[in-house]
Protein backbone atom coordinates (compact mmCIF):
# COMPACT_ATOMS: atom_id res chain seq x y z
CA UNK A 1 0.00 0.00 0.00
CA UNK A 2 1.46 3.39 -1.14
CA UNK A 3 0.95 6.67 1.27
CA UNK A 4 0.63 9.72 0.79
CA UNK A 5 2.76 12.74 2.26
CA UNK A 6 -0.13 13.45 4.28
CA UNK A 7 -1.12 10.18 5.50
CA UNK A 8 2.56 9.19 6.35
CA UNK A 9 2.81 12.74 8.13
CA UNK A 10 -0.48 11.82 10.08
CA UNK A 11 1.10 8.48 11.47
CA UNK A 12 4.24 10.51 12.24
CA UNK A 13 2.63 13.27 14.63
CA UNK A 14 2.71 16.71 15.01
CA UNK A 15 5.50 18.06 13.91
CA UNK A 16 8.40 19.11 17.30
CA UNK A 17 10.20 22.22 18.08
CA UNK A 18 12.57 23.26 16.33
CA UNK A 19 16.31 22.75 16.79
CA UNK A 20 18.78 26.27 17.73
CA UNK A 21 18.70 28.48 15.31
CA UNK A 22 22.27 30.54 14.97
CA UNK A 23 22.65 33.56 13.28
CA UNK A 24 25.79 35.37 12.46
CA UNK A 25 26.45 38.52 11.68
CA UNK A 26 30.13 40.16 10.89
CA UNK A 27 30.89 43.40 11.45
CA UNK A 28 27.40 44.40 13.15
CA UNK A 29 26.11 47.61 12.68
CA UNK A 30 23.56 49.61 15.06
CA UNK A 31 20.24 49.39 13.20
CA UNK A 32 20.77 46.24 11.68
CA UNK A 33 18.47 43.58 11.52
CA UNK A 34 18.27 40.06 10.22
CA UNK A 35 15.19 37.76 9.33
CA UNK A 36 15.60 34.77 10.85
CA UNK A 37 12.43 33.05 10.40
CA UNK A 38 9.32 32.66 10.01
CA UNK A 39 7.49 30.44 12.21
CA UNK A 40 5.73 27.11 10.55
CA UNK A 41 3.96 26.73 13.80
CA UNK A 42 3.19 28.14 17.18
CA UNK A 43 6.87 27.88 18.93
CA UNK A 44 8.52 28.65 22.40
CA UNK A 45 11.39 30.64 22.92
CA UNK A 46 13.18 28.72 25.55
CA UNK A 47 17.12 30.68 25.31
CA UNK A 48 18.95 33.22 24.12
CA UNK A 49 22.33 33.21 23.68
CA UNK A 50 25.53 35.35 22.09
CA UNK A 51 28.63 35.96 21.97
CA UNK A 52 31.79 38.17 19.84
CA UNK A 53 34.93 37.54 18.28
CA UNK A 54 37.79 40.67 17.57
CA UNK A 55 37.56 43.70 18.43
CA UNK A 56 39.02 46.20 21.00
CA UNK A 57 37.05 46.16 24.16
CA UNK A 58 33.74 45.56 21.71
CA UNK A 59 29.79 44.72 22.73
CA UNK A 60 26.52 44.68 20.96
CA UNK A 61 23.31 45.20 22.16
CA UNK A 62 21.17 42.61 20.39
CA UNK A 63 17.25 42.78 20.54
CA UNK A 64 15.63 39.49 19.44
CA UNK A 65 11.53 40.31 18.06
CA UNK A 66 8.67 38.99 16.12
CA UNK A 67 5.33 39.95 14.56
CA UNK A 68 3.67 39.38 11.42
CA UNK A 69 5.00 42.27 9.64
CA UNK A 70 8.26 42.89 9.75
CA UNK A 71 8.36 46.57 8.63
CA UNK A 72 6.87 47.21 11.91
CA UNK A 73 8.49 47.12 15.60
CA UNK A 74 7.37 44.00 16.54
CA UNK A 75 7.27 42.49 19.94
CA UNK A 76 10.68 42.09 21.63
CA UNK A 77 11.33 38.75 23.18
CA UNK A 78 13.27 40.49 26.08
CA UNK A 79 12.71 43.35 28.45
CA UNK A 80 15.64 44.90 27.24
CA UNK A 81 17.98 44.25 24.53
CA UNK A 82 20.40 41.63 25.28
CA UNK A 83 24.23 43.24 26.00
CA UNK A 84 27.09 40.80 24.93
CA UNK A 85 30.36 41.93 25.65
CA UNK A 86 31.99 38.16 25.68
CA UNK A 87 34.21 37.02 23.39
CA UNK A 88 35.15 34.02 25.45
CA UNK A 89 32.31 32.76 27.22
CA UNK A 90 29.23 34.82 25.70
CA UNK A 91 26.26 36.02 27.34
CA UNK A 92 23.32 33.85 27.96
CA UNK A 93 19.24 34.50 28.91
CA UNK A 94 16.14 32.57 29.47
CA UNK A 95 14.38 35.73 30.84
CA UNK A 96 12.44 35.98 28.08
CA UNK A 97 9.06 38.58 28.39
CA UNK A 98 7.35 37.16 25.24
CA UNK A 99 8.89 33.85 24.55
CA UNK A 100 5.41 32.59 22.68
CA UNK A 101 5.73 33.02 19.08
CA UNK A 102 2.75 32.70 17.08
CA UNK A 103 2.57 30.65 13.60
CA UNK A 104 3.21 32.22 10.88
CA UNK A 105 5.24 35.39 12.65
CA UNK A 106 8.20 36.76 11.54
CA UNK A 107 11.14 36.17 13.97
CA UNK A 108 14.15 38.57 13.80
CA UNK A 109 16.96 40.28 15.75
CA UNK A 110 18.06 44.15 15.71
CA UNK A 111 21.26 45.08 16.79
CA UNK A 112 20.72 48.42 18.74
CA UNK A 113 23.93 49.49 19.88
CA UNK A 114 27.68 48.97 18.76
CA UNK A 115 31.20 49.97 20.53
CA UNK A 116 34.60 48.52 20.24
CA UNK A 117 34.23 47.24 16.82
CA UNK A 118 33.51 44.04 17.46
CA UNK A 119 34.45 41.62 14.05
CA UNK A 120 31.11 39.76 14.58
CA UNK A 121 28.50 38.37 16.72
CA UNK A 122 26.82 35.21 16.32
CA UNK A 123 23.26 34.79 18.36
CA UNK A 124 21.78 31.52 19.03
CA UNK A 125 18.06 31.14 19.55
CA UNK A 126 16.62 27.30 21.07
CA UNK A 127 12.98 26.19 20.96
CA UNK A 128 11.53 23.99 23.29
Amino acid sequence: MVLSWRQLASLLGPPGPLPPLTAWLTTPQAGERRILLRAPQALTISRLDAVLTGGSSPSVSVSLRHGADVSAAGTAVTSTPLAVSSTTTGTTTSSLLNAQLPADHWLWLEITAVSGSPAAVAVVVAFS
